[in-house]
């Protein structure tokens, strides 16, 4: 019986190197977007879409881990044992599950966050008939 793990020849120093240069694209991602919610003319519309941006890329996300999950068991030659292939493919892919699901609370928490603080009070105070603060009309007998 042939062993799964015989077919993936990754060392641990080959899974550091290649897990660099994705936190510092992670890094400089999260730069770019708080540098563009700072620069933004409306930081709340900037903000539901940074939300909305880190839901639909943590969906994605977790699509893709669930079909590479299937299409890896399913190519599985008739001699290897499939639970441990589950097993081993969970174990690696665990923590971009992990990371997906955080994504995902972390987008909603956002988009759901700045759309709330909208102010809807405010747009209702500016429509009613009280008197709006501001300088006297002309011609009335407002003493300053």
């Amino acid at each position: 019986m042939r062993s799964f793990l015989s077919a993936v020849p990754i060392t641990l120093a080959a899974a550091v190197a290649s897990a660099v240069p994705i936190a510092l694209a992670a890094a400089v991602a999260c730069l770019v977007a708080a540098a563009g919610a700072v620069r933004a003319v409306r930081r709340r519309r900037a903000l539901i879409g940074m939300g909305a941006g880190l839901v639909v890329g943590a969906a994605v996300l977790r699509v893709l881990v669930a079909v590479g999950r299937s299409r890896t068991l399913g190519g599985l030659p008739a001699d290897s044992d499939p639970a441990a292939a589950g097993a081993v493919y969970d174990t690696l892919t665990g923590f971009l599950t992990t990371a997906a699901w955080a994504a995902l609370a972390v987008g909603l928490v956002l988009a759901l966050g700045a759309w709330l603080t909208g102010r809807p009070w405010r747009r209702a105070r500016r429509d009613s008939a009280a008197p709006r603060p501001g300088p006297a009309p002309a011609g009335s007998r407002v003493r300053s």
